[in-house]
Formats: C-alpha cells, sequence, structure tokens
C-alpha cells in the first residue's frame, strides 16, 4: 500500500493520476521511440501506462495494470512493478 498524497505527487512528474471516489488510476505516456533515441525514423508509436488501485482510508492499494499501445493492451504483473512502487513511497 502507498500513501495517497505521494500517489498524488506524481502529478509533478509528468503524470496524470485521477481520483474518483475509491478509485485511483495513473497513467504516463512514454515518449515515442524516435524522441528516445533522437533519432526521429526510428518510429512514432507512445505507449500509455496505467495503474489502477482502490483507496482504502489515506492509503492506495493497487490491483491492476496494463500497457495500451495502439488498439492492444497487454496486462503488467504488479510484481513487476515493485521497484517503481518502492520508489513511490520514498517520494
Amino acid at each position: 500500500m502507498v500513501p495517497l498524497e505521494k500517489v498524488e505527487k506524481l502529478k509533478e512528474g509528468g503524470y496524470d493520476v485521477v481520483v474518483r471516489g475509491d478509485v485511483v488510476e495513473i497513467y504516463f505516456t512514454t515518449p515515442t521511440l524516435g524522441e528516445a533515441a533522437s533519432a526521429p525514423e526510428t518510429g512514432d508509436e507512445r505507449r500509455r501506462f496505467v495503474v489502477r488501485g482502490i483507496v482504502q482510508g489515506e492509503q492506495v492499494k493497487f490491483t491492476e495494470a496494463y500497457v495500451e499501445e495502439g488498439q492492444d493492451r497487454r496486462r503488467v504483473n504488479l510484481a513487476d512493478l515493485e521497484l517503481w512502487i518502492e520508489y513511490l513511497k520514498s517520494l
């Protein structure tokens, strides 16, 4: 679980954070491959990471995560986000 105030701080780092009732959604859109590599010819597709959670008191329990790329959606195992979650707790 992560304090809700820490999740809200992600807004300062380029994330979109939406809280609706007891549901939290965190969105992060990556730069294109071309932007990241400083080589526009390598690609212009973006990925959007979405992490969802439930607010329990002043804490957020993450429940699912996935990556959207075009029309495709691929689930991300929450265990794969442990390092990011630890970083988030340190904000």
